[in-house]
């Protein structure tokens, strides 16, 4: 597998970026300092959402939006993957009205793609954060989630077998709960 780099990334409306451009002149590890509060792990999240999943942190696609913006928010980013370089691309667009649910779009290149899965051909994204230490000391389930996100990131195809084990163990839950009625 060919290592990859971010060469530029961009957020508009994104968290706590009203705009922002970070430029990357090279490969190589990157380290973020800075006060608290600054927005180091919005970077991070940032990038977490070139990733097949919802991001580091799991939020929903309106607390990703900038507070003073329109709801509308994007992340983007000039890769040096392994299919060469590519611009992947996510966000949501205004809110159409109070009833309407916003829909993450994702793109390639300026081409629109079902899902941020199609960036696993270009960008293979894992991470490991202080809250992760549960990973040892939590349940099964979070241990598997992990390992998971671990394979997803070597295997996108993972991603179908996942989602289908979790439905059928939401089945399986649900069976057991009327048979103890």
């Amino acid at each position: 597998m060919t290592a990859a780099f971010i060469r530029r990334l961009t957020l508009t409306n994104f968290r706590s970026y009203h705009a922002a451009q970070v430029q990357l002149d090279r490969a190589g590890p990157v380290v973020l300092t800075g006060a608290n509060g600054i927005g180091k792990t919005n970077l991070v999240e940032a990038v977490s959402l070139l990733a097949p999943g919802r991001g580091l942190r799991r939020a929903t696609m309106e607390e990703l939006a900038f507070s003073e913006g329109d709801g509308a928010w994007a992340v983007s980013a000039e890769i040096e993957g392994m299919l060469g370089l590519a611009t992947l691309g996510t966000g949501i667009d205004p809110p159409a009205g109070e009833e309407s649910v916003p829909t993450r779009k994702c793109r390639i290149d300026r081409e629109s793609v079902g899902s941020a899965t199609a960036f696993a051909d270009h960008l293979r994204v894992v991470w490991l954060t202080p809250a992760m230490d549960r990973l040892f000391l939590g349940s099964a389930g979070d241990r598997r989630r992990f390992l998971d996100r671990l394979v997803l990131a070597l295997e996108p195809g993972h991603a179908h077998h996942s989602s289908r084990y979790d439905a059928a163990m939401r089945a399986r839950n649900k069976l057991l709960a009327e048979e103890q009625w």
